[in-house]
């Protein structure tokens, strides 16, 4: 761990299985007072105790919501990929002190077009869930969220299913890619397309939107939200 990035610290007031893959983690800390919050932020947490060592792994995990009174961040975290990250969540408990860098990011809200695609699977869904929250009430949304099972899916922050759901077992990236040919609508105006998760679809998706629907690269909003060490199914 470099010694010249700034850490932060708060306390992990609530966390619970919200489903067999899903932790939900609400953490407070005074020090989110001086970051000036966007909608697509994320929140760089260290598994482990800083104080103790010097040589600490983090993971990324998006903000699912910033509740700014009380500086309260909620994040969900998943549990796929069985790596490092999904062992360390299980071991967690309320009260537990949490390390972390400032919260930043680039996938971030961005209200300027007419419409929106927010493509991704069970891993990005917070991601989404944010975006979607605040955009404004004008915008028109086509999603397509995709899970392995029915099971995998959580609602919003706030007991919400604002997106369409899609049960697509197994994964194949161009099973995906043709749903969403047959059920996109026809949107006037300009898009942003978010296309988060699962790195295959993915790229896929991406490579799709820019080559064959020739949609412009920076209305792209493209990233693989995990990598998979083995199987969990």
């Amino acid at each position: 761990m470099q010694t010249d990035i700034e850490i932060k610290k708060g306390q992990l007031i609530e966390i619970k299985q919200i489903n067999k893959h899903v932790f939900h983690l609400k953490i407070q800390s005074d020090d989110f007072t001086e970051m000036e919050y966007v909608p697509g932020f994320t929140l760089n947490i260290y598994l482990g105790n800083c104080e103790n060592t010097t040589d600490l792994e983090s993971r990324k995990y998006s903000i699912w919501n910033y509740e700014p009174i009380h500086q309260i961040i909620d994040v969900a975290i998943c549990t796929f990929s069985k790596g490092k990250g999904a062992n360390w969540v299980k071991t967690l408990k309320s009260g537990n002190t949490l390390y972390f860098n400032p919260p930043r990011g680039k996938l971030i809200i961005d209200n300027s077009a007419d419409y929106y695609y927010l493509i991704g699977d069970i891993t990005s869904l917070s991601h989404l869930y944010e975006i979607n929250r605040n955009l404004s009430i004008d915008k028109k949304v086509f999603s397509f969220i995709y899970a392995h099972n029915q099971r995998d899916i959580f609602p919003d922050i706030d007991g919400s299913f604002p997106f369409d759901y899609y049960v697509i077992s197994p994964l194949i990236p161009e099973v995906v890619k043709q749903k969403i040919n047959a059920l996109e609508p026809h949107f006037d105006g300009e898009g942003i397309a978010y296309i988060l998760g699962e790195p295959k679809t993915v790229i896929a998706l991406h490579e799709h939107f820019k080559n064959k629907k020739e949609w412009d690269i920076k209305k792209l909003r493209s990233k693989p939200f995990w990598k998979e060490i083995k199987s969990c199914f």
